[in-house]
């Protein structure tokens, strides 16, 4: 090998590793941010995503709050009932047509929106979206990109941290 080849090579691996390093720092943050809502408020991130996006809006139908997390809708579907099933969400069934649920906070739930910090998943929208759209447009192609190179597959996207 060339000592150019081996300057690339080592180059290639130092800033794989520095990519490494960014992906376990934001893996950490949104693990710790996961465990401090489960330890300080009784839910994880996925229901106080959740809960942030419902606390925007007076109701919700489980699609629009699947659409505002970008998460699929069954994802979302196990955590509103982990939800309502603590009593921090309602469920109400449509006066005019009975196949369409609606989703609005309780009075508990507006109390622990308001004591708990944004969710990680709220932060990260944010923060692309105050990226420059030539950036965001990168940033999504290279995630795919290393995606596919580990041979991810899956399409589907599912709550963060949520155990199904």
């Amino acid at each position: 090998m060339t000592l150019s080849m081996a300057t690339k090579r080592s180059g290639a691996e130092d800033d794989a590793k520095e990519i490494l390093n960014r992906v376990r720092r934001l893996v950490r943050a949104l693990r710790s941010f996961d465990k401090d809502a489960q330890s300080r408020f009784g839910v994880g991130a996925a229901q106080m995503f959740i809960l942030h996006v419902l606390q925007q809006e007076s109701e919700l139908t489980l699609n629009e709050v699947a659409a505002r997390t970008a998460t699929d809708q069954s994802s979302v579907s196990l955590a509103v009932g982990r939800l309502v099933d603590e009593g921090y969400v309602r469920r109400t069934t449509s006066e005019e047509d009975r196949r369409h649920v609606r989703l609005s906070l309780t009075p508990k739930g507006r109390a622990l929106v308001r004591r708990a910090p944004p969710a990680a998943q709220s932060r990260i929208l944010e923060s692309v979206a105050n990226m420059a759209p030539a950036e965001r447009k990168q940033l999504m192609k290279l995630l795919e990109k290393l995606m596919t190179g580990m041979g991810v597959r899956e399409r589907g996207a599912p709550m963060l941290f949520q155990d199904k």
